[in-house]
């Protein structure tokens, strides 16, 4: 998705009307607020003409704060766009919670191997919502870790890593 100049419309009746010249992102702020509240009623009383009347004033003064703060709405879509197109997540009472990664730090074993918390045949799973710290480096899904681990000799057992094999970060 790239969006390029789709608002420009907006930003030109703006202008017209001084708003960029005498306006300010404060009020413009508090503007976005109000829309936001008259959207909110609309919606609770399930006014679905409101609702799209609400929705693009919120987008006609998103338009003119963006451009009060220096950017082009245009832009910070594109922006928080390429951040959650790839997010993973689940639905939580009617809201997408994003998929928080964790970090879990690995200490050596006294063999000289460390051992990871699955076995292989789930670890490219597990580093998709994990991360791994060994040291002050931090190994994430990027770094296929589960293309050089071994898998344990025993039933169900955790895979491990030799740090001579661990990739340079």
């Amino acid at each position: 998705m790239m969006l390029k100049n789709e608002f420009q419309p907006v930003r030109n009746w703006a202008k017209k009307r001084g708003i960029f010249e005498k306006g300010d992102s404060k009020t413009q702020y508090v503007k976005l607020q109000e829309e936001a509240g008259e959207l909110a009623k609309a919606i609770l009383k399930n006014d679905q003409e409101e609702i799209i009347d609400a929705l693009g004033d919120c987008f006609v003064v998103l338009v003119n704060l963006s451009e009060l703060c220096g950017y082009k709405l245009e832009e910070c879509i594109n922006s928080a766009y390429k951040i959650i197109k790839d997010r993973q997540g689940q639905m939580n009472n009617g809201t997408f919670t994003k998929q928080t990664i964790k970090t879990l730090e690995l200490k050596i074993h006294k063999n000289g191997y460390y051992n990871l918390p699955c076995p292989l045949s789930r670890l490219e799973g597990f580093m998709k919502t994990n991360n791994i710290k060994i040291g002050n480096k931090i190994y994430s899904n990027k770094h296929s870790l589960h293309l050089i681990a071994r898998d344990s000799k025993t039933v169900g057992g955790a895979c491990y890593i030799y740090p001579k094999n661990l990739p340079a970060i």
